[in-house]
């Protein structure tokens, strides 16, 4: 089939699922108000494909098929390969502002990340089933998502409970699974799940060691949404949650079967606890465009809020808006770096020998693309939102556009509640948009998202402590030490 449009993806969600919302039974997801907004952004990404505007970054051709597919899903070997997957991961998340954290770009580089991760520990089946899905997904131009956090039915341990995904029965054509999982971002309007590694499994907990991709569409898969943020009242007055709310499930798998051949790990503690431990770095090079996106969006939204207001003319708030324009020259470069390790492990992967260690170069390898993610962009992006309610003030606190066009006020709203130079109708365009950055639900749950993007920090400071990086700047500082002559 190749590439889809916008039509053909809407098309393809008409598919019966069972999906609860608001307390209710949804048919059909594509005509529910709650997720009208996310549909037209996603079926907005599907037509620019199509676009000649936008076709060379976007999509790459592949000779074999001679049919054009996404350039989320080109595996890079080599970094020209790195660069138009960087690229592309840009343009993609600028084109969504950086607000959609887990657009189908995220899990095609996460499977890419899923199956390089398998070849290094010499899982070579496991592998070449991920390779058989992301072909599929080549080829049929799908929207997957993914479900990973067990139940929180018990946060004192990390061991499965019971009510986690597992696998109840074997059968020679495949696998069925009972339990649940959380957190599934833009299950209500994906056509796949990814049931991907939550925490490492221990012996005795082989029947939760699983691995799969399933439609979401499959007889037995509940999905449960949590409320929705985008509730009708238009795109002036909620830009962003009318735009891009991804929506969150829980996805319930009761006695859900799973065909042999969407199955990638049954039971395999090695494979299982292994899918990502070793990923080469697609997955962090589209985080930290995606992220780059959301600053470069928020610092423009802070300055244009500072001159709506006035602001921007003192040196004051020049200063604050001057350090977020300075993150983000950071985090451009951030951007670039993830791009080079990515290369730079393809490539040592490939040729043991290519990356040249010694004097002057790191003895170890850097992970710029996860450390950002899990120390820079989190810091970055809520100090931007600060800075934007600093600049904006208690002007964020605004009428509606209902106001605005009421036939007995709106002329007084006109009168009084202009900037400088600047319409009632502009000013109050551009404070509801801040509104919904740093006030609204939508905005609460950004905050959250950006928080635990990673998982939970605590635990991704403690890996890196643990990391061969630590050795290598202890034995910096024990040199010198080693120098020092006591008194």
């Amino acid at each position: 089939m190749g590439l889809r449009s916008g039509a053909a993806f809407m098309e393809s969600l008409r598919d019966g699922r069972s999906l609860y919302i608001d307390g209710e039974r949804v048919d059909d997801v594509t005509a529910h108000p709650a997720f009208r907004g996310v549909l037209t952004t996603l079926a907005g990404l599907y037509d620019a494909q199509l676009d000649p505007e936008f076709a060379d970054v976007l999509t790459v051709w592949d000779a074999t098929s001679d049919e054009a597919y996404s350039t989320t899903l080109l595996e890079a070997h080599d970094h020209g390969d790195v660069l138009a997957r960087q690229r592309c991961d840009r343009l993609r998340t600028e084109l969504t502002y950086g607000m959609m954290g887990r657009l189908p770009d995220f899990m095609n580089a996460y499977l890419l990340d899923v199956k390089s991760s398998l070849e290094h520990v010499g899982k070579h089946e496991e592998a070449a089933r991920m390779d058989a899905c992301l072909a599929r997904l080549r080829r049929e131009d799908l929207a997957v998502t993914h479900t990973l956090v067990d139940p929180q039915s018990d946060r004192s341990t990390q061991d499965a409970p019971p009510e986690a995904v597992r696998i109840v029965e074997r059968r020679a054509d495949g696998i069925v699974i009972r339990g649940a999982r959380l957190l599934s971002t833009l299950a209500p309007v994906a056509n796949e799940v990814f049931v991907g590694p939550y925490a490492p499994r221990r012996p005795g907990q082989e029947d939760y060691a699983l691995v799969c991709m399933l439609p979401l569409d499959a007889p037995g898969l509940k999905i449960v949404c949590r409320q929705a943020y985008d509730r009708g009242d238009g795109l002036f007055d909620t830009p962003l949650s009318g735009r891009f709310d991804e929506g969150d499930a829980i996805l319930v798998f009761d006695d859900v079967f799973v065909p042999e051949d969407r199955v990638v790990v049954a039971g395999d503690l090695d494979a299982y606890n292994n899918v990502v431990r070793n990923a080469v770095g697609y997955g962090p090079l589209q985080g930290a465009a995606r992220s780059t996106s959301k600053l470069k969006f928020l610092a423009g939204l802070a300055t244009v809020a500072a001159r709506t207001t006035g602001r921007a003319a003192s040196p004051r708030y020049q200063e604050e808006l001057g350090e977020i324009m300075g993150l983000l020259n950071v985090a451009e470069g951030l951007l670039d770096g993830a791009a080079l390790d990515l290369s730079r492990r393809i490539g040592e992967r490939r040729d043991p020998g290519s990356v040249l260690r010694g004097h002057g170069r790191p003895g170890e390898e850097s992970r710029v693309g996860i450390a950002a993610l899990t120390f820079f962009f989190p810091y970055a992006i809520a100090k931007a939102v600060e800075v934007l309610r600093t600049v904006a003030g208690s002007g964020a606190i605004v009428m509606t556009e209902g106001e605005l066009r009421h036939e007995e006020i709106g002329h007084l709203v006109e009168k009084y509640v202009h900037g400088p130079g600047i319409s009632a109708e502009r000013r109050l365009q551009v404070m509801r948009m801040v509104w919904d950055m740093t006030c609204s639900p939508f905005a609460a749950r950004q905050a959250l998202y950006e928080r635990y993007y990673t998982g939970d920090p605590v635990v991704g400071r403690v890996r890196f402590f643990n990391a061969p990086k630590t050795r290598e700047a202890e034995a910096l500082a024990e040199r010198l030490l080693g120098t020092v002559v006591p008194d």
